[in-house]
């Protein structure tokens, strides 16, 4: 009887072990690129937002919209790669959107690491796309906004509005 319980406990560790690691192989083997970096100055003494994002036809056009937007509010932009995160001091922009993807149900590890190296002070505003876009991540004790958008062409006004609603929320408290 001893020996069927070894068996059977044997055979649900190694089914966590496997399901585990299933699920941190997509965070460790999918390449993932990053938008190139950008930059476009606003008026002295304006606010500044930086844009930190991955790369893929919707985030593009997402962060093409986002940045034409915030210009023509008069504030600086700054654009990075979400890889680029761990090289920024916060304390730079007045507001930080960083768009990336759901990965295996949880956040990619960059930014993961950037979300916990942050004070609560600092102006986050996070937009994740997921298969269907309702897959927001566990804020925890943390402060930032959450927006989730699935990467549907047709969609990207609507985030935009969003994030932009955010943004000015953020700069106003």
């Amino acid at each position: 009887m001893r020996r069927q319980w070894n068996a059977a406990l044997l055979c649900v560790c190694g089914t966590m072990l496997f399901l585990l690691f299933a699920c941190a192989l997509p965070q460790l083997m999918s390449p993932r690129k990053d938008l190139p970096p950008s930059e476009m100055i606003g008026k002295t003494g304006g606010n500044v937002v930086l844009v930190a994002s991955r790369s893929s036809e919707f985030k593009k056009a997402l962060v093409e919209k986002l940045i034409e937007e915030v210009v023509s509010a008069g504030m600086a932009q700054k654009t990075v790669g979400v890889g680029d995160l761990n090289k920024i001091n916060p304390s730079e922009y007045d507001v930080i959107v960083v768009i990336s993807n759901c990965v295996a149900w949880g956040l990619e590890r960059d930014v993961q690491m950037f979300l916990n190296r942050q004070n609560k002070h600092a102006s986050i505003v996070l937009v994740t796309t997921s298969g269907n876009g309702g897959w927001l991540p566990d804020k925890g004790d943390r402060d930032f906004d959450a927006i989730s958008s699935a990467s549907k062409m047709t969609t990207v006004d609507v985030v935009v509005r969003d994030v932009l609603a955010k943004i000015n929320a953020r700069l106003h408290n």
